[in-house]
């Protein structure tokens, strides 16, 4: 139930996530639309403007023209009269030319054609995905006398030529899903990426020494990191084409030793106390606390120079 649970409301968070996509997609159609709705009226403005701007300037001239002849006939000199005359009757002309050409007005109106083939396809969608169902089996009960028994044991070198300190405590190892192996160097504070014969093929530097790691997603995995007393951090690494990326980064307030993912949900160790956090680092609930003695939790690791 629990299980279930999570995965509900981590896809509540997807769907969510989903329509907050869709809304930015269409609130940038929206923008463009309106953009190009601006465009066209800046450019049918400014071709009236510019009409409106000849006719007025026709009008001002015909009517300097006026003022001026009769002012001439007013002080009758004839020979001006002439030549005022023949200048009006040339504007004249000019002006019936210009309204003969722009006879035939153009009455501009805009009007808005939605695109329906968005609407058809919005409207033929019966929801914004679908919910897949995944199972697996698991043992609810095991064997509590099931004994293990060691069949064997190999030792591999996980140095390399950069490397600034020549002991190697591994502090932690996870196996993603595709086999790879991940491996916290501790005193070279990195994380090594091994290939199927242990051999080093990748890494990545840490901002300080390794304390534990845990598996997030099948290409994913979480580090605790040491810091100055009393802070830690959590640095994520994933693999990526055969590459260690960091990722974000999580910073507490008490030292982070111990590390576990279960249910979307991390769970650190301070060495006093066990803490629950989500996956953006926000405190659910801190589990236990012993504060009798400096480390009365789980230990940040158990020291190995070989695996």
């Amino acid at each position: 139930m629990l299980t279930l649970q999570a995965s509900y409301d981590k896809l509540l968070d997807e769907i969510r996530d989903t329509r907050q996509t869709i809304n930015i997609i269409l609130d940038k159609m929206e923008k463009n639309t309106i953009q190009q709705l601006d465009d066209k009226m800046t450019s049918l403005k400014a071709s009236i403007k510019t009409d409106l701007d000849n006719c007025i300037k026709l009008k001002n001239e015909l009517k300097q023209l006026s003022g001026a002849i009769n002012d001439i006939i007013d002080k009758g000199k004839a020979e001006l009269t002439f030549i005022a005359s023949k200048k009006c009757l040339e504007q004249v002309k000019h002006s019936e030319t210009y309204l003969k050409d722009n006879s035939v007005q153009v009455e501009s109106s805009l009007t808005f054609q939605a695109d329906s083939d968005v609407q058809q396809y919005l409207s033929k969608l019966s929801g914004l995905g679908r919910t897949v169902l995944s199972t697996k089996k698991i043992l609810v009960c095991g064997n509590p006398d099931q004994t293990l028994t060691i069949q064997g044991k190999s030792e591999y070198d996980v140095s390399l030529p950069s490397d600034t300190e020549k002991i190697f405590t591994i502090s932690a190892i996870c196996v993603l899903s595709d086999d790879e192996i991940l491996v916290a160097d501790n005193y070279n504070k990195q994380v090594k990426l091994l290939n199927h014969q242990y051999q080093v093929v990748g890494h990545c530097d840490l901002t300080d020494s390794s304390r534990d790691m845990c598996k997030i997603t099948p290409s994913e995995v979480a580090v605790t990191v040491y810091q100055n007393e009393p802070k830690g951090e959590v640095q994520f690494v994933s693999v990526n084409g055969g590459q260690l990326v960091k990722g974000r980064k999580l910073q507490f307030q008490h030292r982070c030793y111990g590390i576990a993912h279960n249910l979307q949900d991390l769970y650190l160790t301070s060495g006093t106390a066990l803490y629950k956090y989500s996956m953006k680092g926000a405190l659910l609930n801190k589990v236990y606390e012993d504060t009798s003695d400096r480390y009365t939790g789980k230990i940040w690791y158990i020291y190995s120079n070989n695996i």
